[in-house]
Order: structure tokens, then sequence, then C-alpha cells
């Protein structure tokens, strides 16, 4: 294959700030050609990105990266080639809901208790047909001028260890391996570098791991090497994208910005499942 890759990319569907389509519209005018939809937590971008692929002539890989929590340590899973009507897939997905509004609920009752309240209709509508989670809690301290920026909302408030931080609930390695693989999905191990816990990822790529994220914007050429060789020694498939959340989040990434090797596309299009190859439409979800 030809062009650019980019397989970890965020939509207003979850904490992007750009849609589906544009996203798919910004990554081919970028001269990407295969792309992956990964939205936190949900599916609900797929739908609309896949139209306009077909219209700009890109593949598109539908994905999810979900969140996840192991003995404290924070990481995310990557799902590739989800069937977005997969019941397991949204069970699971359901789950991270629940977990997301307990949490929600929470962080508005300190922000109240700090004399910096926010309604959460509000917050939903800033969030759309996203889920809602702290960017947009963020934005709506902005509007209601308790702070001037987004970053002063993290740094003043929402950020780990700030007066309304609350710790997510999350799913554990294995169950977000378990879910995508019961919707025919690619489990990969996002961007390891993060956890900095070598136990972690060891312990993470136990549970059940196809793949494993070597390029990716926070990697230097030294982790991609080192992640080569892990990836190597553990039989795993390489991916790689930018995580880019669009050019208007406080860490605008130009979309297909990490140089990608062509063979990775072409080493996660051999797994592809026939649905997928056929062009086969996912039902949309109710």
């Amino acid at each position: 294959m030809t062009g650019r890759i980019d397989l970890h990319l965020h939509t207003t569907a979850s904490d992007g700030t750009i849609s589906p389509a544009d996203t798919v519209r910004a990554a081919a005018e970028g001269g990407v050609t295969l792309l992956a939809i990964t939205d936190h937590d949900t599916t609900l971008g797929i739908a609309g990105a896949q139209a306009v692929a077909k219209e700009v002539g890109v593949t598109l890989v539908p994905g999810v990266e979900l969140s996840c929590d192991l003995e404290s340590v924070d990481l995310h899973v990557l799902g590739y080639f989800v069937r977005p009507g997969s019941e397991e897939l949204q069970a699971g997905l359901r789950e991270l809901i629940h977990f997301r509004d307990l949490r929600n609920g929470q962080i508005l009752e300190k922000l109240a208790a700090l004399g910096a309240p926010v309604r959460i209709e509000r917050v939903k509508e800033i969030a759309g047909s996203g889920s809602v989670g702290r960017p947009h809690i963020a934005a709506a301290l902005v509007e209601a001028g308790r702070v001037s920026t987004i970053t002063e909302a993290f740094h003043r408030y929402l950020a780990r260890g700030k007066p309304a931080y609350v710790p997510r609930r999350l799913l554990t390695p294995a169950r977000a391996c378990e879910i995508i693989h019961q919707s025919g999905g690619i489990a990969a191990l996002a961007h390891p570098i993060k956890i900095r816990s070598n136990a972690a990822v060891e312990n993470a790529l136990a549970a059940g791991m196809d793949a494993v994220e070597v390029y990716h914007s926070d990697h230097t050429a030294h982790h991609v090497e080192m992640l080569l060789g892990l990836a190597k020694s553990h039989s795993l498939l390489v991916v790689g994208g930018t995580d880019s959340h669009g050019p208007y989040s406080d860490r605008p990434l130009a979309i297909g910005s990490v140089t990608i090797p062509e063979w990775v596309g072409d080493e996660l299009l051999k797994r592809a499942p026939e649905w997928w190859r056929e062009g086969r439409n996912e039902p949309p979800l109710r």
C-alpha cells in the first residue's frame, strides 16, 4: 500500500475536537490512505466516518480505545476491526459509560463545593453526541467564567491531584481484550511508554494482546526500537498512530504526522476479518 498510516484517532464522538467526517477528510487531505477511528469507550463515530471514507477513497478500520486499570496503573487497549453492532462490545462499553457517569457526578459535586459549579445539562450539551468527560466539564467551566482556558481548568481543578479530581473505575486489560475478541477484533496495547511500569506492560501483554502500539507521537526513536524488540519477542503485531484529538485540542497533532512504515498497515490488513474485507456495513446502533 502507499500513503500515510494513522491508526489512532479521536473525534467528537469522544474527546476529539472535530467530527468523524471531518477527521476522515483531514486525513485524506494529509495523504493518509489507511486510518482507524479509535474513540475512547465508544463506537458512535464509526458510521459517520465510513460514508466519508468511501467518498474520499481512504481505507477505514473501525476501532475503539478502551480505558483500563491494572493494579492502580492506567492504561488503554486499542481494538481494531471491531464490529460496532456486536452486543458483547456494546455491553462492555455500557459498563464504562456507567462508570464514567458516576465519576462525572462526583466531579461536579466537588466543583460545587469548591465554589465553581457547572450544570450537568450544559456539560452534556457541550459533549453533544459524544461521551461526557473531563474536557467537556473543563469547557463548561470556561463558559461559566470559572476559569479562562481549558488548560487552566485542568491545572486548577480536574487534573490528577487537583481538588476536583476523581479516580476512574475502569476495565481490566483482560476484560478489554475479551470484549474486543468477542466482537471479532484485534486487541493492541496503546502507547506503552506512557504506562511507565515494565511490570504493568508485561502483565497487560499477557492479558490477551494481539498487538502493541510501537509508533506514537510520544515515542522517540529509542522507544520505537525498544518496542519493536518487545513486539518481536512476544510475537505481536505492530500498530501506530498520532493519537490526534484534532486541531482544537491542547495538543493539536496533524493527522498522519507520525511516520509509520507501510509494512505496519500491510500486516494489520492481513488480519482483517472476512466481513470487513467484503465491505459489509454494520447496522446502525439503536
